[in-house]
C-alpha cells in the first residue's frame, strides 16, 4: 500500500508523464468552412487549413474535484478551442520514487513557488489567475520540498513546495474533465459533455479554451444565447483567442448577423492572417451582406493568394460577383469550383443564376436543376440572400 509520501512523488511523476502525452496529441484547431450559399450553415466542417490552437495545461492527477454549481447545469432545453491560448506543457521526466535530499535542500525561486504567490486555499480547491505550470525540474523540486522526508526544509519552503503541488494537481484535473468532455462531444454527448467542461471551469475558470468547448455543446444543442455568454467569456479572458472570435463568428453566421460575423472573422484574419480560411470566411458573410461586397472580393483574392484552386473560394467569389453584377467572371469562377467539385449545389445554382442574367435560359434551367437535385432548398436560400 502507498503511504501519502509515495503518492505525492507518484503525483509528480504523473503528471510529468502526462505532459509528454499530451504534447504527442496535441489537438489541431480547424477554421468553419464557409458553406454553399447558405443562410444558416450547417454545424462547421473540416477545412483543408489547420489552425494549432493552444491547449490547456495537459496533466492529470488523481484529486477530487470541487463540487459543481448547480447555476452552471446544463439546462434539458438547450458549443474549440483546440485551440488557442496557452504553451505545451513540457515533456516528460523520470522522477524517483524517493526524492534526493539534494532536491530537498534546493532553494531556487525560479522553479519554487514562493509563498506569496501561493496561498493556502480553504475554500475550494481552484487554480490560480495568472499560474505557470511546472516543468519537469521544478515539480521533482517542489514534490521534495513538500515532502521533506529528512526535514532539511524549513516549513515555510515546504508549504510553497505543497501549494506548488496543489496547483499542479488541480489544473491537472481541470485539463483532465476537459479532454473527457472532448471525448463526450465527439460521442455527440453533448450533456455530458456541458457537464465536463463545466467541472473544468469550476477548477479553473481561467482557461479560455474550456469555455470554448462548452460553448460549442452549447451550439450543438441549439442554444445560442449560453453559447455566446461563453465566447464572449472567453475572449474576455484571452483577447487573442482565434479559436472564440472564430466560433463567435460563425454562430453570428448562423443567425444572419453578417456584419458581426464580419468583425469577427475580421480579427481573426489580424491574429493568423495566413490562414485562407479566415480570409474566405469574411469574403463570404460581406457578400451574404450585401454591404462589403467590394471588400468581400479582396477577401477572397487574399485567400486564393494563400491557397490556390480551392473550390468552396472560387465558389464565393463567383457568389461575389453575382452581387456586383459582373455575370461572365461569376461564370467564370463557377466553372473553376465545379471542374475541382461538381457536387457544389450553391456554385451550380450560382452559375444558373448567372446565365439566366446573360438570357440563356436553357442552360440555366439545366444548372438549376441540377443544383436543386443536390440540394433542394437552394433556391430558397438565394431567395433569402436576396437573389431572385
Amino acid at each position: 500500500m502507498l503511504d501519502r509520501r509515495n503518492i505525492v512523488t507518484l503525483a509528480a511523476a504523473t503528471a510529468a508523464m502526462t505532459c509528454a502525452a499530451a504534447a504527442a496529441h496535441s489537438q489541431s484547431y480547424q477554421y468553419q468552412q464557409r458553406p454553399s450559399i447558405t443562410y444558416q450553415p450547417p454545424q462547421r466542417t473540416q477545412p483543408s487549413q489547420t489552425y494549432q490552437s493552444s491547449q490547456p495545461t495537459q496533466t492529470f492527477q488523481s484529486s477530487q474535484p470541487t463540487q459543481r454549481n448547480p447555476s452552471s447545469q446544463p439546462s434539458t432545453s438547450s458549443t474549440t478551442y483546440p485551440s488557442s491560448s496557452t504553451s505545451q506543457p513540457s515533456s516528460s521526466s523520470t522522477f524517483p520514487s524517493q526524492p534526493s535530499s539534494s532536491h530537498s535542500s534546493s532553494t531556487s525561486s525560479s522553479q519554487a513557488r514562493p509563498t506569496s504567490s501561493q496561498p493556502s486555499q480553504t475554500g475550494p480547491i481552484q487554480v490560480l489567475p495568472n499560474y505557470q505550470p511546472l516543468d519537469s525540474k521544478a515539480l521533482a523540486q517542489n514534490s521534495a520540498r513538500c515532502l521533506n522526508g529528512d526535514k532539511s526544509v524549513q516549513p515555510e519552503a515546504s508549504i510553497s513546495g505543497c501549494n506548488a503541488m496543489i496547483q499542479e494537481t488541480t489544473k491537472s484535473l481541470a485539463a483532465a474533465f476537459y479532454y473527457r468532455a472532448n471525448a463526450h462531444q465527439a460521442k455527440k454527448d453533448f450533456d455530458k459533455a456541458i457537464s465536463d467542461y463545466t467541472q473544468a471551469i469550476s477548477i479553473d475558470p481561467t482557461d479560455a479554451d474550456y469555455l470554448n468547448g462548452r460553448a460549442e455543446a452549447y451550439e450543438a444543442k441549439k442554444d445560442l444565447s449560453r453559447a455566446m455568454a461563453d465566447y464572449d467569456k472567453a475572449i474576455q479572458i484571452n483577447p487573442k483567442s482565434v479559436y472564440a472570435y472564430n466560433n463567435r463568428g460563425a454562430s453570428f453566421q448562423r443567425k444572419g448577423d453578417f456584419a458581426r460575423a464580419s468583425a469577427d472573422y475580421g480579427e481573426v484574419t489580424k491574429l493568423s492572417p495566413k490562414n485562407p480560411d479566415a480570409w474566405a470566411a469574411r469574403c463570404w458573410v460581406r457578400a451574404a451582406g450585401g454591404r462589403e461586397v467590394q471588400q468581400a472580393l479582396s477577401d477572397c483574392n487574399e485567400a486564393l493568394k494563400l491557397k490556390a484552386d480551392a473550390p468552396d473560394v472560387l465558389d464565393t467569389r463567383g457568389f461575389v460577383h453575382l452581387r456586383l453584377g459582373k455575370f461572365d467572371d461569376a461564370i467564370k469562377d463557377y466553372d473553376a469550383a465545379l471542374k475541382l467539385d461538381p457536387k457544389i449545389a450553391g456554385a451550380l445554382y450560382g452559375r444558373g443564376f448567372a446565365k439566366m442574367k446573360k438570357g440563356d435560359k436553357a442552360g440555366a434551367t439545366a444548372d438549376m436543376t441540377a443544383a436543386k437535385a443536390i440540394q433542394q432548398d437552394i433556391e430558397s436560400e438565394y431567395s433569402k440572400l436576396g437573389l431572385r
